[in-house]
């Protein structure tokens, strides 16, 4: 059964992209991020370092799809954690502001005294505010996550606001507050930086 639900990522991921209307050009995002964890009740204690690489396209019809790396290296220690994940997602602009939802599945692997390996979902939902030409108000970011396998405890959802600068046409810096919970419990305060060309 485990395995079957390995074998699942890799072939549900396959249809998501195959599945995609390549008809539409649109655009593409290259980019990445580094997040420092800061424990929930002390600010100045490090938790984690984090380390994200991404690539989306969203065609003319604002349909997307996504993947990402993302690799957690735990302070203090020799564990270290990362995630791959494939997504799609759709933007709604209502002019003044955008939606953007997404879900998508990934893999979450563990090294340390007792590694494992699991697969799990996720669901999104972001509203943007772009203030001038140069400037957009991220006003939330909102993440869902869970385990297909409630035992492996990995009910983690994520709350972040920030703010996104365009340096040109294709170049974009990011900064982000973020705050995760594990289980119900605040897990960390994040800072996030960001940085991504689009094409």
């Amino acid at each position: 059964m485990r395995t079957n639900r390995l074998l699942a990522c890799p072939v549900l991921a396959a249809a998501l992209l195959l599945g995609a209307p390549a008809a539409h050009a649109g655009s593409t995002s290259i980019g990445g991020s580094y997040t420092t964890e800061r424990a929930p009740d002390d600010f100045t204690e490090t938790k984690s370092s984090d380390w994200q690489f991404d690539v989306a396209h969203t065609f003319d019809n604002k349909f997307s799809v996504s993947g990402a790396v993302k690799y957690y290296d735990t302070a203090g220690t020799s564990d270290y954690k990362f995630n791959a994940q494939l997504g799609v997602g759709y933007t709604y602009d209502f002019g003044a502001f955008s939606l953007t939802g997404g879900a998508g599945i990934g893999q979450h692997f563990i090294h340390s005294d007792d590694p494992s390996n699991f697969p799990y979902y996720y669901f999104t939902l972001a509203g943007a505010v772009p203030l001038n030409d140069k400037w957009t108000w991220n006003a939330f970011r909102l993440r869902y996550r869970n385990a297909f396998d409630n035992s492996n405890d990995y009910n983690t959802p994520e709350a972040a606001m920030g703010i996104t600068y365009s340096l040109n046409a294709h170049n974009t810096i990011s900064l982000y507050i973020e705050r995760d919970w594990s289980d119900g419990q605040p897990s960390y305060d994040g800072i996030e930086v960001g940085y991504h060309y689009k094409f």
